[in-house]
């Protein structure tokens, strides 16, 4: 017997290594064209495989059916794909009949060479794992001729496995509803244990003759049923590696002493050799459909996640149903831990802010402080937050190691068998939660892939709770914006009585004021006188009755805009005001006039006014080198788009609003007009563009109507404005050119004596004498080019250019008489 034993033994595992010689059936369903292809190529195989069931006629006539091209039909196009879409799409039930009567009773006329083939072929290409072990037991059961038969799956790590009863009592007969056991009817059965047990461990076959005798029988299920056992042949079912897969079990010959013979364990062993590879093929199909159903499930989870960012409730609602339908618990937990101590590397000042609760069949609720304090699903979260480290416990009352927090205050009557735990975390790698499920459905455990599926979940959920609370610290954060926004304004605009005051004075006249003049001098007036000036430049366009803007509103502006310049020493207020002058002169006596709209001659008048609005006396470098929060907003001219932000602030401001009676079309372009005028005024921009605008000045065909040339107009125009000081009479330019120098070498003072780095030439204080030598340089670079070039736009701007020339010779001469000293 143990000889025949070792025998049969090494044939099984000849086949398996001559069954897979071939790359080409590797981890590939066994079908029929492989069949045929192992039938021509290996004669000597097909021997080996058949020689302990099968006769010489058998065989001789299986290759003379080979050789007639009879032997199996024509190989049919693969179906995988197609019954993975249906599967996934629920177009396939999983419970689909085996075998029916009419398949029967067409196997009752087969002979046995063309049975045992068709029996064959009948799993080859079956991907359904419950249909296929209900086919290999009907199969079995009439290879066999047994009376009826079960199977039992390997399931479990290596340390740990088990079978779980899949099919029992399958006659030949039987359908697969009647014979499949649902997950909580299934029998849990260790390796070594009992009949089936014994043989999944030892991977041999045992053929027992009489049940009853065998102390390894159990005798309850007879006892039950009624049903009488006489003999039991089971046997293992391996995979290409040699590993157990699963047990057949069939019992009760129905000829003669109900005992198999040694011809039956032949068949039994030989089909079921088959059957592994068609096991193993269908096990790793519904392993890949549970795969893509989980990963479904996670993209799915990741769509909801993003769009909930607005609710923290809202977003663990959905959290806690989609970890319940991933998961299959019948409760599940979400623990907030409470953003105060996100930064504490302490365990101890963990503690929870909020926590989620759902149990299955009930309605999604929120905890109480109660239960966070005092509830022994809290404790277990508590644990998990302060190790950072899994917990899964399958069996609560075994688990000594953390019993202690098994005990609770709070009457809770939920039943909890077995728990799976683990921390959520945010980029930083910092608790901000717990997730938590509970009691896996029909008695199961949680095993190492739900472990591996809730670990990845809670990456996800890790995600969506950050960007859940960056969002309500943004909604706070812009509330906080616009409280400050409000109390800012409130101080920004220019008091009632300050305007009041203004109203009621009367404006004095352009010529009074000299408005028209290139030789106007600011200095000469009043800070109340300079604000009548200014709107005096807006009368004189006619633009208050063209865009019908109240007395009283334009005041308001007027006086808003000067309260917003610092008391710098350079860049304030009355720089200002004198480049409004110089724009106003441009249009007026410069016949510019001409060449500009109203909208245009608006914008040109409000950008000059607000062009340096809370200018903080050093420049762009300078925000870059302090990392100011001006430099993180803006990476390109920096200051000029806080100045802009700044108009735009006072415009909305109430009351302040000179605009509000233009169209939305209106409005948009006069905006635009004023944004691209305020950026103009960064000399790095003004390089940039030069160039191109020299190449439109010399074609000397330029009439300005295209809107982007026009708007390089406008820009030069702004340039010019900004720098016109440089044109005044001698002895404004030299006061002017002193105000300019005192701000630099105020920067260079910083930067020498707080960023402890030395300042350009230009700031340094060291260096002011070579103040004559750096304003020649200065005109020679920036000035000249922009005064000639709009000189040759039109004739009536040469006043600036000849007024720049005069003011570089007196330099020149000034550093002349410096060299000679």
């Amino acid at each position: 017997m143990q000889r025949n034993r070792s025998k049969i033994d090494e044939s099984q595992r000849k086949m398996y290594r001559s069954s897979h010689d071939s790359s080409e059936t590797s981890g590939q369903i066994l079908t029929e064209e492989m069949v045929s292809r192992y039938l021509t190529r290996k004669p000597n195989f097909i021997k080996r495989w058949f020689k302990d069931n099968a006769t010489n006629d058998l065989l001789n006539d299986c290759i003379q059916l080979k050789e007639q091209n009879e032997f199996l039909p024509k190989p049919r196009t693969s179906v995988t794909h197609e019954m993975f879409n249906n599967i996934i799409q629920g177009n396939i039930s999983n419970h689909t009949v085996s075998s029916s009567n009419s398949q029967l009773y067409d196997y009752m006329h087969l002979n046995e060479n063309e049975l045992f083939f068709e029996l064959i072929r009948d799993i080859a290409n079956e991907l359904n794992v419950d249909v296929v072990c209900h086919k290999i037991l009907t199969n079995v059961s009439i290879l066999t001729n047994s009376d009826r038969g079960s199977l039992f799956l390997a399931r479990g790590p290596k340390d740990a496995r088990y079978l779980v009863s899949k099919l029992f009592d399958v006659t030949a007969g039987s359908t697969l509803e009647q014979s499949l056991h649902k997950e909580d009817q299934q029998i849990f059965i260790p390796f070594g244990k009992g009949i089936a047990g014994h043989v999944a461990l030892t991977r041999e076959y045992v053929n027992i003759p009489d049940a009853y005798e065998d102390p390894r029988f159990n005798k309850e299920v007879d006892n039950k049923t009624g049903y009488r056992t006489h003999s039991i042949c089971c046997m293992p079912i391996l995979n290409r590696d040699n590993v157990v897969i699963g047990v057949a079990q069939i019992i009760n010959k129905k000829t003669g002493t109900h005992e198999f013979t040694e011809k039956d364990i032949n068949v039994f062993r030989n089909y079921l050799t088959f059957c592994g590879l068609g096991l193993s093929n269908a096990q790793l199909f519904e392993l890949s459909i549970q795969e893509y159903k989980k990963n479904q499930l996670l993209l799915n989870l990741a769509r909801n996640l993003f769009r909930e960012q607005d609710d923290l409730e809202r977003l663990v609602n959905k959290i806690i149903t989609e970890s319940q339908g991933l998961m299959q618990c019948a409760r599940c937990c979400i623990y907030i831990v409470d953003q105060s101590i996100l930064s504490s590397n302490k365990p101890e000042d963990i503690h929870f802010s909020k926590g989620f609760d759902m149990i299955y069949g009930e309605e999604f609720k929120v905890t109480t402080n109660d239960f966070l304090e005092n509830s022994r699903y809290a404790k277990f979260a508590y644990h998990v937050a302060t190790t950072m480290e899994t917990v899964n416990i399958n069996e609560i009352s075994n688990d000594h190691a953390l019993s202690h927090l098994l005990i609770s205050n709070n009457d809770d009557k939920f039943e909890l068998k077995n728990l799976l735990c683990v921390p959520i975390m945010d980029d930083d790698g910092h608790v901000i939660g717990v997730s938590q499920v509970m009691n896996k459905l029909h008695g199961r455990a949680f095993t190492e892939d739900d472990v591996a599926i809730i670990e990845a979940f809670s990456v996800f959920c890790g995600l969506g709770i950050h960007n859940t609370r960056q969002y309500e610290y943004v909604v706070r954060l812009t509330a906080k914006q616009n409280v400050a926004f409000e109390v800012l304004s409130y101080h920004a605009v220019a008091s009632e009585e300050d305007v009041q005051r203004m109203v009621n004075v009367s404006i004095p006249e352009a010529n009074q004021l000299r408005l028209y003049s290139w030789e106007f001098n600011d200095m000469i007036l009043t800070d109340d006188e300079t604000i009548l000036a200014s709107i005096r430049m807006f009368v004189e366009l006619d633009l208050l009755k063209i865009y019908r803007i109240p007395h009283d509103v334009i005041c308001r502006w007027m006086l808003s805009v000067k309260k917003n310049y610092r008391l710098v020493i350079y860049h304030n207020w009355r720089h200002a005001f004198n480049v409004a002058q110089t724009m106003f002169t441009m249009l007026t006596a410069g016949r510019m006039n001409a060449r500009m709209n109203d909208l245009e001659r608006m914008g040109l008048l409000i950008a000059c006014l607000s062009h340096d609005l809370d200018h903080r006396g050093t420049n762009n470098a300078f925000q870059a080198k302090v990392d100011a929060p001006l430099a993180k907003l803006y990476s390109t001219s920096t200051l000029e788009h806080h100045h802009f932000d700044q108009c735009i602030m006072i415009l909305q401001t109430e009351g302040n609003n000179i605009l509000q009676t233009l169209t939305p079309d209106d409005y948009k372009l006069i905006i635009h007009y004023i944004e691209s005028a305020i950026l103009a005024t960064d000399l790095a921009l003004y390089f940039r563009k030069r160039g191109d605008f020299q190449k439109l000045v010399e074609s000397r065909q330029e009439r300005w109507i295209d809107p982007g040339r026009k708007e390089l107009l406008r820009g030069m125009m702004m340039t010019a404005c900004d720098v016109a000081a440089i044109c005044k009479p001698w002895e404004m330019q030299q006061v002017i050119a002193k105000l300019v120098a005192n701000e630099f070498f105020h920067q260079g003072d910083i930067e020498r004596n707080q960023l402890h780095v030395e300042p350009i030439p230009m700031m340094d204080r060291d260096k002011k004498d070579e103040l004559p030598k750096m304003q020649v340089g200065f005109i020679d670079s920036i000035c000249l080019p922009v005064y000639k070039m709009l000189a040759e736009v039109e004739s009536g701007l040469s006043p600036l250019y000849e007024g720049c020339k005069r003011n570089r010779e007196n330099w020149e001469k000034l550093q002349q008489e410096r060299d000679k000293l």
